[in-house]
């Protein structure tokens, strides 16, 4: 970026998905991705309900994003949906 941070940099390691994938044994390396507010909301993690009635995302593909506290929020959204209908979008 230009500031002259280059000689102050201690150590550096490049991760590949190879390296994801002997780390966390998920197929490929694949990891969620984190959800991206650009694109006009292309690159936005599904939402928790879809096309199909009844039928639910929970995870880390799924809205709000990977990792266990967000699978753990979309897991809670779902339930809510489940329970208390499809107009309910969360604690206000």
């Amino acid at each position: 970026a230009g500031l002259g941070l280059g000689s102050r940099v201690l150590w550096r390691e490049v991760r590949t998905p190879r390296d994801n994938e002997a780390e966390t044994h998920a197929p490929g390396g694949l990891v969620p991705a984190p959800a991206l507010c650009g694109a006009g909301g292309a690159l936005l993690h599904a939402s928790n309900t879809a096309p199909l009635a009844g039928l639910y995302r929970v995870g880390g593909w799924s809205h709000p994003g990977g990792g266990l506290p967000h699978a753990g929020m979309s897991g809670a959204l779902v339930a809510g949906l489940i329970v208390e209908g499809e107009h309910w979008r969360g604690s206000r």
